[in-house]
Order: C-alpha cells, then sequence, then structure tokens
C-alpha cells in the first residue's frame, strides 16, 4: 500500500465520502442537489481510480482522467449554482491533472492505432523497421508520461486538490440559483451548451483553411462532451431532452474523437517521415499511412455532417 501523504489522503477523503448522507435529486428540488449527487459520485470514481493508476493497472488512467473531466465540465456547465471560489481554482486544476492523465493515455491510443493499421499493410508495402521505430517512440511517450503521473499523484499538488474537492462536495458554497427547481434549471443549462456546440460547428463550416477547421472541429468535440455531461447530470431530474442530447453528443463526440486521432496520426507519422528522409532511410511507408489517415479523416467529416443534421434539439 502507497504510504505517501497524497495517496493517505486519497484512501481517507474516499472514507469520509462514502459516510456521507447524499440528497435524492428531484425535478422540483433544488439544482444545487442534483449537480451535488454528481460530483460526488464523480469523486468517489475519481478515487477508486487512484490505487489502481498507482499500481499501473490496465485502463486505470482513462477512467480516472474520464472522471476527472466529468467533474470539470458538470462545474463548467452549472457554474451559477456554486460560488466562484473555490469552484474556480478547483477546475483549473481538474483541468491541470486531466493534461498529465492525458499524455500517458494518448501515446497508448495512438501506439495501438498505428500498430493496427500496419496490421492490415501488404508486407511488401512496409518498409523498413516502421513498426519498430514507432513503437520505440511512443512507449518512451507512454513510460515518461507514467513516470509523470506517478511523481503527479505523490506531489502536494495533487493531495491539495483532494483537500479543496473533497471540501466543494461536502461543503459546498451554494449560490442563489443552488435553490431553483433542478429540472428547469438543467434545461436552461442544457440550451445554453448546445447553443454553444452550434456556434462551435458554424465556425468549422466557415473556417478559412484546414488547420483552422480541424481546431474548430476539435473544439466541437470538447463542446459535445460538455453537452452530454450537463446532460448526464441533468438526467436523474428527468430533464427535458436530457436522454437524447446524452446519445446524440456522444455519437458526435466519437466521430470527431475520430477525426481528431487522424489529425495527431498525421502529424506523428509527417514527423517521422521527414525524420526518415534526413537520415537516409526510406519513409515511404510513413507516406502511405499518412494519406490513409487523410481517409479516414475526411471520412469522419462525412459522418459528422450526416450525424449533426439529426442532433437533437432542445427545447
Amino acid at each position: 500500500m502507497d504510504g505517501s501523504p497524497a495517496a493517505l489522503e486519497a484512501r481517507q477523503a474516499a472514507a469520509r465520502l462514502s459516510a456521507l448522507s447524499p440528497g435524492t435529486p428531484e425535478p422540483k428540488g433544488p439544482a444545487g442537489v442534483l449537480l451535488l449527487a454528481y460530483l460526488r459520485g464523480q469523486f468517489q470514481a475519481m478515487l477508486a481510480e487512484d490505487p489502481r493508476v498507482r499500481e499501473n493497472r490496465p485502463d486505470a488512467v482513462h477512467k480516472m482522467r474520464v472522471s476527472t473531466r466529468r467533474m470539470r465540465s458538470a462545474m463548467a456547465s452549472y457554474k451559477k449554482v456554486l460560488a466562484p471560489d473555490p469552484a474556480r481554482a478547483v477546475r483549473s486544476e481538474l483541468k491541470w491533472l486531466a493534461g498529465v492523465l492525458g499524455a500517458a493515455r494518448d501515446a497508448q491510443v495512438l501506439r495501438s492505432r498505428l500498430d493496427a493499421m500496419l496490421d492490415t499493410q501488404p508486407a511488401e508495402l512496409v518498409m523498413g523497421p516502421v513498426r519498430q521505430r514507432i513503437d520505440e517512440e511512443l512507449l518512451a511517450d507512454h513510460r515518461s508520461a507514467l513516470a509523470e503521473v506517478a511523481l503527479v499523484l505523490d506531489s502536494d499538488r495533487y493531495r491539495r486538490l483532494l483537500e479543496d474537492l473533497e471540501l466543494v462536495v461536502s461543503r459546498p458554497e451554494f449560490t442563489k440559483a443552488a435553490k431553483a427547481p433542478a429540472a428547469k434549471a438543467a434545461g436552461r443549462m442544457l440550451r445554453r451548451d448546445r447553443r454553444r456546440l452550434h456556434r462551435q460547428v458554424q465556425d468549422a463550416r466557415s473556417a478559412p483553411n484546414e488547420d483552422h477547421r480541424s481546431e474548430s472541429l476539435h473544439e466541437a468535440r470538447k463542446d459535445a462532451k460538455r453537452l452530454r455531461y450537463a446532460a448526464e447530470v441533468a438526467q436523474p431530474v428527468r430533464a427535458p431532452g436530457a436522454a437524447e442530447l446524452i446519445a446524440g453528443a456522444e455519437h458526435v463526440q466519437k466521430i470527431l474523437g475520430e477525426h481528431q486521432d487522424s489529425v495527431v496520426s498525421r502529424e506523428f507519422l509527417r514527423r517521422l517521415g521527414a525524420g526518415s528522409a534526413r537520415s537516409g532511410a526510406n519513409g515511404f511507408t510513413y507516406g502511405r499511412l499518412h494519406a490513409l489517415e487523410e481517409e479516414r479523416g475526411e471520412t469522419a467529416r462525412k459522418q459528422f455532417r450526416k450525424a449533426w443534421v439529426n442532433f437533437p434539439r432542445v427545447v
């Protein structure tokens, strides 16, 4: 068992959190209770993954990252319910932690993606030690990122985040908006986040160049995720459209995730291909994989355009 102060704080926070008696969200009950129930559930999920991440268990980094994102997103969507302090600082620190966890996850995902692509290629078109080069680079990135995660989980900064998060979910500083009927308040949040996503999609459509379009679609993916999590918060009180928005946003998020993975993969392959050319090695296969990723990216865009036509609205 990890005996660091941060690990001890995580175990103690989990024990204290499990002893709390959370209120039950009701459609006409306070919006504060609705948000608090969601945040407590996600904080418990995060704390459950803490020891599993320390033990390098499969998928633990991903699950812990998702719980941090859910909390941060919910606190952003329902920010009028909580007093700015310490909620604003907690959101910032959750973003930091998700970024640290994301570096380890992203290297792993990219390696799996490229290995799967290479498996589909005819042997005669894989010229040179392509798989070895990809694995060497991404495994090194993954190991370095995991080492950083280990340092962060034993840091005073992480321990303070746990303390502040526990304060938010056990003794929250509510605003007047927290007393509003939960279903109506959630409906307003969903309409606002739906408009936010719509604006980002419009920005992607009017993008002046490829880089701007890719960046706008990446931001649209983030907004779809935010909308999805806001709808998850709202679901217990049966806010109108919540279930439909969860399904629609998750579908769009996956499509745009595939597009972003293609963008990241292309940049990585371009860099490896350019390095091969400078060293006199054969860069043909990197170029071939890059072209295949361009095709996958374009397919994802077409799928997104179709999905957006049928994306649910909020009334």
